[in-house]
């Protein structure tokens, strides 16, 4: 998945998209970021090893079949929203955490209206998409350290109890927690 404006291949930009609601084009993506994922050696074999399992997993669904599954995982259930101030903060913290993202975006020249379509601040998408684009290195790591790694455990948490043993999304999940997991590792 290479980025239209730059040409690059942002690894966080690329997860986003497999976080997004899946349209046409979506099982190549997977396929291209299992790829990348394996051919890099920055990022652990779990990162690789989940969204391998991912792919599996979702190789028999239709593309209908995959977007129930994504809109029963991510958007009907409170304890598994992309929404990861959900996880960390309650009440007026969560709004004021709201409130403090998008105040980064405005500052860091990130178009959050534009890349947002109509989803929080918070929205797991959306931060993975700013932290793809952020060029300042010391606000990604302490982002990265302090708030996104801290919520994707709690979803990752969530989406492996047993009840929802089978859910394939949890792979999905627990490969962006691994990567997330290496680059706060390298860069500490």
């Amino acid at each position: 998945m290479v980025d239209e404006i730059t040409g690059a291949t942002p690894i966080y930009s690329d997860l986003a998209v497999l976080l997004s609601f899946p349209t046409e084009g979506y099982f190549e993506n997977v396929r291209e970021c299992l790829k990348t994922l394996s051919g890099d050696s920055a990022y652990s074999k779990k990162a690789a090893k989940e969204m391998d399992a991912f792919i599996k997993d979702i190789s028999e669904l239709t593309l209908d079949d995959l977007q129930g599954i994504y809109s029963y995982t991510f958007e009907l259930t409170a304890d598994y929203t992309l929404d990861l101030g959900y996880f960390l903060f309650e009440g007026f913290k969560r709004t004021n955490f709201l409130v403090s993202l998008k105040q980064m975006y405005k500052a860091n020249n990130f178009p959050y209206r534009a890349v947002s379509k109509g989803e929080l601040p918070d929205n797991m998408v959306v931060l993975l998409k700013f932290l793809a684009d952020l060029e300042d290195g010391k606000l990604k790591k302490e982002f990265r350290e302090t708030i996104l790694i801290k919520a994707v455990e709690k979803l990752a948490k969530n989406l492996g109890g047993k009840k929802d043993k089978y859910n394939q999304y949890g792979h999905l999940i627990r490969s962006i927690l691994a990567v997330i997991d290496a680059d706060v590792k390298k860069a500490a």
